[in-house]
């Protein structure tokens, strides 16, 4: 399983991205470190505001794809926001 995110930062920006460890994927985004995209690094990271369940990588690599290069999808597609920290303590791919 695999999944097409959208996290909202500080500055108010939105950051797409896909991975099959969605809870581990946000910590690294967190941490800061060089696991972290290079963009959350001067970005701070503060919300998830989008997920998707993906069956291959292939198709979240698509789907990544499209949302990035669709600003109109991309902001169809922000809802509610959940806090970055929150999701990690409960490790749950419910948005």
């Amino acid at each position: 399983m695999y999944f097409v995110y959208i996290i909202e930062t500080a500055d108010g920006t939105y950051y797409t991205g896909q991975t099959n460890d969605l809870a581990r994927r946000i910590s690294e985004h967190l941490s800061g470190t060089t696991k972290s995209a290079r963009y959350l690094r001067m970005h701070q990271p503060r919300y998830l505001v989008y997920m998707e369940e993906c069956e291959t990588r292939g198709q979240a690599m698509k789907r990544e794809r499209q949302i990035q290069r669709n600003r109109r999808l991309k902001m169809s597609l922000i809802g509610p926001r959940r806090d970055l920290r929150e999701f990690i303590e409960t490790d749950s791919p419910d948005l």
